[in-house]
């Protein structure tokens, strides 16, 4: 269940085995004389964490923080029920979300909307987190964790809501979802761009603060370390546009969202390329589903140009 994955030996990663299925989600453990981890997955997938945890020699209790890149379901969902075992808990949250933690009511009925039948199969139970747990963060705050520091940026794009954390000591940036998705063992960077929040010149800015920081390693939550950070930034940004242009252009030539979607679709597969297990096409497609980035994408563009499809 753990590995190393070539990280520093105070950090380790935790596959989540989100519906069973390996290198989906993942969870990062900051060791240390107070124990964090970053991006706890969703309540569906507890009882890997506290498996994996205890492979470690760490119980829930002995957790004294856990830092949140975002509120998505994927990446937040657990924290609630972290917390209710483990009253003590720090939560580090962007300003953004931390009222969608203590109320998480719009945040779910949105999510169902989505997700329909499937929301507890997929996500579990989301639990509201006390105001009282919570530390709301803006950018620009350090860290201090045990004798761990982490420095904090804003990080727009993927979500208004979406910060980054960076370790100086060790070079390492715990990125959530602003550089996409790129499975262990794969070479491909899939972008993510659900809705509603999608906003590619804030993403720009975002990436470029992630790149002055020069860090040796990138982790996503899906998943796991890049040991490359420029080659992966470039080609994540590099995909992005080019999904993000495909879409437009359905748009502006008329094209319905059935025909739009599945041009951005095969797209997806033509970068994939056809050796491609279908294990890893079924991972990637849990990960970052397609239709979900069509739809981030379509809401982009319609804000943005006023573009209307039938």
């Amino acid at each position: 269940m753990n590995a190393d994955y070539g990280l520093p030996p105070n950090i380790r990663l935790i596959d989540d085995f989100h519906l069973g299925q390996p290198h989906v989600v993942a969870t990062y453990v900051l060791l240390g004389d107070e124990p964090a981890i970053v991006d706890p997955g969703p309540a569906s997938a507890l009882p890997t964490l506290t498996a994996g945890l205890a492979e470690h020699g760490i119980a829930i209790a002995d957790l004294r923080a856990v830092l949140l890149t975002h509120i998505h379901l994927d990446h937040a969902g657990a924290t609630g029920s972290l917390v209710r075992a483990a009253p003590h808990l720090r939560v580090y949250v962007h300003q953004r979300g931390a009222p969608h933690m203590v109320a998480p009511d719009k945040l779910l009925g949105s999510a169902a909307r989505i997700y329909g039948e499937r929301m507890h199969e997929l996500w579990g139970e989301f639990l509201p987190v006390p105001e009282s747990n919570l530390t709301r963060l803006t950018g620009g705050e350090t860290l201090q964790i045990g004798e761990r520091q982490l420095a904090v940026y804003d990080a727009p794009g993927h979500a208004y809501h979406h910060v980054l954390y960076y370790e100086a000591a060790s070079a390492v940036a715990f990125v959530g979802d602003t550089v996409g998705v790129s499975l262990t063992g794969t070479t491909d960077v899939r972008p993510a761009t659900p809705p509603p929040e999608v906003d590619l010149e804030a993403w720009r800015g975002t990436l470029d603060t992630l790149l002055a920081l020069e860090p040796h390693t990138l982790c996503l939550t899906h998943f796991g370390p890049s040991h490359d950070a420029e080659r992966h930034i470039t080609t994540f940004w590099e995909r992005t546009l080019h999904w993000a242009e495909q879409v437009r252009a359905d748009l502006a030539a008329g094209a319905d969202d059935a025909t739009a979607a599945a041009n951005l679709a095969a797209l997806a597969e033509r970068e994939l390329g056809p050796d491609t297990p279908a294990a890893v096409r079924a991972q990637y497609a849990q990960a970052a589903a397609v239709p979900m980035s069509y739809s981030g994408l379509t809401r982009y563009w319609r804000k943005k140009n006023s573009i209307t499809t039938t």
